[in-house]
C-alpha cells in the first residue's frame, strides 16, 4: 500500500511549524493555472515533475484533485498561503461544471417521478419457479454439471420470474 503524505503537498515543517516548500508550492500555483486554464485532471498530472510523494515521481489525476481540493492552500488550519481565493473558488466551479456524476433517479423530484407515471410492480415467487431455483442450484452443486442444461434452466427460470411480476398501479 502507498504512504499518504502527513504534510500536505506545497508544505513543509521548519522549527514546529508549517512552511512552505518553495519548489512544490510553485507546482501547486501551476496546477491551479492550468485546471483554471482548462486542462484536464490527467493531463497535468502527466506534465507534473515535482514528486507528490519522495521516491514516487509519478502522478496522477487523483494526486491532482487532491491539490485542487485542499483548502490548506488558502491558508487554513495555520498553513501558509498559496492561492487566492478567487482561484480556489473558480477551481471549484470548474470541477463541478466537469463532474459527470448524475444523482440516481431515486434522488429526483418527486413531482418529475409522479409525471413520468413508473408504475408500482411486486413480485412473489411461484411453487414452479421455487422448484427450479432449487434443480438449478441441484446441478450447478453436482460433479458432472451440464453447462447446457444449466443454461437453459436460468432462462427459463428468468422468463418465469418475469411473468410472475404484477403491476400495483
Amino acid at each position: 500500500m502507498l504512504k499518504n503524505r502527513s504534510i500536505p503537498f506545497g508544505y513543509c515543517v521548519v522549527n514546529g511549524k508549517y512552511a512552505l516548500n518553495a519548489t512544490e508550492a510553485e507546482a501547486v500555483k501551476r496546477i491551479f493555472e492550468q485546471y483554471i486554464g482548462g486542462k484536464s485532471l490527467k493531463a497535468i498530472a502527466a506534465e507534473m515533475t515535482v514528486p507528490y510523494i519522495l521516491g514516487k515521481p509519478d502522478w496522477n489525476k487523483n494526486m491532482v484533485c487532491r491539490v485542487i481540493e485542499n483548502r490548506k492552500y488558502l491558508g487554513e488550519g495555520g498553513f501558509p498561503r498559496i492561492i487566492s481565493d478567487d482561484d480556489f473558488k473558480r477551481a471549484a466551479e470548474i470541477k463541478a461544471e466537469r463532474n459527470t456524476y448524475r444523482k440516481p433517479a431515486s434522488q429526483a423530484k418527486p413531482q418529475l417521478i409522479q409525471a413520468m407515471e413508473i408504475p408500482i410492480t411486486e413480485y412473489a415467487p411461484t411453487e414452479e419457479i421455487e422448484r427450479m431455483i432449487s434443480e438449478i442450484n441441484r446441478l450447478i452443486e453436482s460433479e458432472n454439471a451440464d453447462k447446457n442444461t444449466i443454461t437453459e434452466l436460468i432462462i427459463k427460470c428468468a422468463q418465469l420470474k418475469y411473468s410472475a411480476i404484477k403491476e400495483v398501479r
